[in-house]
């Protein structure tokens, strides 16, 4: 049965190919308005599974449905609508770098304060609000070398997490944003496979499974992955995938506990919702930052602030008083 009645279903049939397919359904159960709730309820009729032709010998066994209604976006339809798209200019923020400072990588913190991190573990605190904005700390982590070049980082509630180009993952703990230094070692977990080279990256703890989740940006896709345990041992593999416009190109990947945000070459900030595991709802992102004279710039990095505000960090060609061009590291909310 189907929502015209008894009849061979359609793809149509079952999601529609148009926003307006959700006015055709009706729900005897489910979340209030029970008229047109394909947007709001999940499929309570067909119970995941397409009988063709009924139970007729000649159609063959049922057909599982492989129609997930969470991952696509919360509705029946084929696709999902376009991400929200916002385009807005990005303000500077004041701040002084530590003295040949180049910052490369950026995470934000619990605290409205983000950690700029150049790819040899040389960094420094600057926080994004308040009376105490300009005024960076800096740090260093130590140990980081050995296990390669920072490619990626997080950071949770007491530790920095680093991906490196060596594919290793280290933990370096942190007292406090004002922590001068941390001493970081590697997670007792496989290297990330080869094949992803020293693309950008970042990982990130959940609560489920092995409690590491890891997301690689390859081109315009960002591989989630998870860590799975067999009888040959443990090792990385594929859970999920999202993805960004064709042409773009990911500098940077950056991860909450409940957002996957990935910045493209041209500043633009694309941002997913995760769930508990650490997979992403919908394979396209849900809204879209795009800031405005992108082109003057060139973008390194980006993070979520609590407030939900995005940083980012960019560099670009500046003149100095006595006419030398220089190239210098700012960060823009």
């Amino acid at each position: 049965w189907g929502p015209q009645g008894q009849q061979e279903l359609w793809v149509s049939d079952m999601f529609g190919f148009a926003p307006e397919a959700d006015m055709w359904w009706s729900e005897t159960v489910g979340p209030e308005p029970l008229q047109g709730a394909a947007g709001v309820g999940a499929n309570t009729w067909s119970k995941g599974v397409i009988a063709y032709g009924q139970n007729e010998p000649k159609w063959g066994p049922r057909h599982e449905g492989i129609h997930d209604f969470d991952s696509s976006g919360g509705h029946r339809r084929l696709s999902t609508l376009l991400p929200a798209v916002e385009t807005r200019a990005v303000v500077p923020v004041p701040v002084q770098w530590p003295c040949l400072f180049e910052p490369d990588h950026l995470t934000c913190g619990l605290a409205e304060t983000v950690a700029a991190l150049t790819v040899n573990g040389m960094g420094a605190f600057v926080p994004a609000t308040g009376s105490a904005a300009g005024h960076s700390a800096a740090f260093s982590l130590e140990g980081l070398v050995e296990l390669g070049m920072v490619r990626g980082l997080s950071w949770g509630a007491s530790k920095l997490l680093v991906v490196t180009t060596s594919g290793k993952i280290a933990s370096c703990p942190l007292v406090g944003s004002g922590a001068q230094k941390a001493t970081c070692s590697q997670l007792s977990v496989p290297s990330l496979p080869s094949s992803f080279g020293a693309a950008p990256a970042t990982a990130i703890e959940v609560k489920t499974g092995s409690g590491l989740r890891v997301m690689v940006a390859t081109g315009s896709r960002v591989s989630l992955l998870e860590l799975h345990v067999d009888d040959e041992g443990s090792h990385w593999r594929e859970a999920g995938s999202v993805f960004l416009p064709e042409d773009a190109q990911v500098v940077a990947v950056a991860a909450t506990h409940d957002r996957l945000l990935a910045t493209a070459a041209d500043g633009s900030a694309h941002l997913w919702r995760l769930r508990a595991d650490g997979t992403a709802a919908s394979e396209e992102a849900s809204h879209v930052d795009v800031p405005t004279f992108g082109s003057r710039r060139k973008w390194q990095s980006a993070c979520l602030l609590p407030s939900g505000r995005i940083m980012r960090l960019a560099s670009t060609w500046q003149r100095s008083k006595g006419g030398a061009s220089t190239l210098s590291s700012e960060l823009l909310i």
